[in-house]
């Protein structure tokens, strides 16, 4: 699926109201827009509701006041398009190439662009899109639409990778060591942006070692150590969290040495958890 599109060929439409009167069962397709803007004749918006846009050009169009509700864009042209003042409430787009579109107090959820792209034909334009939709959510205040802008960013960036290596632009080592950081940064904090993945970490973690520390008690605990499994996930707590309660304490040289890699794991899981809640926090003003 993707949005590389530049040209559409379709009937040409030299005005907005001609536009309106080529509406057919709440749809428009296969038409070339040619004129400059597309906007509200006064204070109140031009409201869409539930219409279908195919396969239309709307190259270079500057969009005003407008108001979409519900609405499909499928295979169309926003080239060098803008928005302003203009609001999208549950709409989505298909195949839709948005390359330099301009997004200025808007209302545009990043997460309409879902099925939009194919990221590795699609990254330069995927990119330029989030960043649009980054300054305008947070010059407008909307920290949820500005969190999401990025992380969909920092996803393109990663399929970035898939795209280079195909026009043989990168190494088979600089590809490896640029998708295992992009996994690991993803899949454990969601590049700062998902604090609820650094939770995810460490219950993962907790389970782990509590398993390790219940299969080997005997090992870290002397031969007299003997846990059942609530005091194995007790204990792992206390010492991933470093409270160090000191009712339950290994005793052997081995256990020492494996409960201080978890006490370690568990600070930087804690140290990470921290870091994203700020970092949304700073994204989000």
């Amino acid at each position: 699926m993707s949005a590389n599109i530049f040209k559409i060929e379709g009937q040409r439409v030299d005005s907005q109201d001609e536009f309106a009167r080529l509406e057919e069962e709440n749809s428009w397709r296969d038409l070339l827009y040619y004129p400059e803007s597309f906007q509200s004749a006064n204070r109140h918006p031009i409201v869409f509701s539930e219409k279908v846009f195919e396969r239309i050009s709307f190259k270079d169009t500057d969009f005003r006041n407008i108001r979409f509700l519900r609405c499909q864009f499928k295979q169309c042209l926003f080239a060098g398009a803008s928005f302003s003042d203009c609001e999208f409430i549950d709409c989505r787009f298909f195949e839709t190439n948005t390359s330099k579109l301009r997004v200025t107090r808007c209302l545009l959820d990043p997460k309409d662009f879902k099925n939009n792209f194919d990221l590795i034909d699609d990254t330069n334009i995927a990119i330029g899109l989030y960043q649009s939709l980054y300054k305008n959510a947070s010059d407008e205040h909307q920290p949820d639409h500005s969190i999401e802008s990025l992380y969909q960013m920092e996803r393109a960036k990663h399929a970035h990778l898939d795209s280079q290596k195909k026009r043989n632009v990168i190494t088979r080592r600089e590809y490896l060591k640029g998708k295992i950081r992009h996994w690991m940064y993803d899949f454990v904090t969601g590049y700062g942006l998902r604090p609820l993945r650094v939770v995810r970490l460490l219950f993962i973690v907790v389970g782990l070692f509590s398993t390790l520390n219940f299969l080997f008690d005997s090992l870290i605990f002397g031969e007299n150590g003997s846990l059942s499994f609530v005091d194995s996930i007790y204990f792992t707590v206390v010492a991933i969290t470093t409270l160090g309660f000191g009712d339950i304490v290994p005793i052997t040289t081995a256990g020492r040495v494996f409960v201080t890699f978890q006490a370690l794991l568990g600070f930087v899981a804690m140290s990470l958890f921290l870091s994203a809640i700020v970092n949304i926090a700073l994204r989000s003003r």
